[in-house]
């Protein structure tokens, strides 16, 4: 676990570095203006919905609950509508930035590899296709496990953890969302032995990315072009062991 921590993390520090020395400061603009518009929109939505529901359920139940059922009425369902707003919003962003971050990863993978990819329109449309169906798949499997994770509320002591594992699954899926910009380029078999193997690489990545994202003023952005490139790097040194693990067999 502290291995997979201490590699991840020198990824993200070289992404920075990496970032400067080869140009790919610009594409910073990108990922910012995209998450602004995108965030403004979900603000005043999330305000409209969360205050029409309060007032809902407060009207619901007679309109004369006390100020502690009140406080946690709010809580629940305000903690309900950020995990699945959260939820929402981060698909959103990565269906939009899909054929900006694969660009960015083949960019990358190009950089550090020598090679070339000179893919055509059809390809360029399906590796687009593919981040698009990965990250629509990923988002159903991801809703259905914050749903029940939601329901621990309900249980005393355990919800108190009902923060850390709505974190944990959310991360692994963003990682897992990254990897695959990287893996789409590379045959199967590498990329299934990849995503079995690398569980904590995925979860650790996603993390640092939601991290990155809530830095005041620059996570927006700086998390997807870094977190595009150290995943890249990251995946690149993973399916080259993985070769080298299989030489040796």
């Amino acid at each position: 676990m502290l291995k997979e921590i201490n590699y991840t993390f020198n990824n993200y520090m070289k992404a920075f570095k990496f970032i400067g020395q080869n140009k790919l400061k610009k594409f910073y603009l990108i990922p910012g203006i995209i998450n602004i518009i995108l965030a403004t929109l979900f603000y005043f939505l999330s305000k409209f919905v969360g205050g029409t529901l309060v007032e809902f359920a407060n009207n619901l139940l007679g309109g004369n609950l006390n100020s502690f059922i009140q406080f946690i009425l709010k809580f629940i369902i305000y903690l309900t509508i950020f995990a699945v707003y959260y939820l929402i919003y981060k698909t959103l962003i990565l269906i939009i930035l899909s054929p900006f971050l694969s660009y960015i990863s083949e960019r990358t993978e190009s950089i550090i590899t020598g090679n070339e990819f000179n893919f055509s329109f059809k390809q360029n449309l399906y590796f687009i296709k593919r981040g698009i169906v990965v990250t629509l798949k990923s988002f159903l499997r991801e809703f259905i496990m914050t749903c029940l994770i939601l329901l621990l509320f309900f249980i005393p002591l355990v919800n108190a953890v009902i923060p850390i594992l709505l974190f944990m699954v959310q991360s692994y899926y963003i990682g897992f969302s990254f990897i695959d910009y990287t893996l789409e380029r590379h045959d199967f078999q590498t990329g299934t032995d990849i995503i079995r193997k690398n569980t904590i690489f995925f979860l650790i990545n996603g993390g640092l990315f939601t991290i990155l994202l809530f830095i005041p003023l620059i996570g927006i952005f700086i998390a997807p072009l870094v977190t595009a490139v150290a995943t890249t790097t990251g995946t690149l040194e993973l399916i080259e062991q993985s070769k080298q693990e299989k030489d040796t067999e």
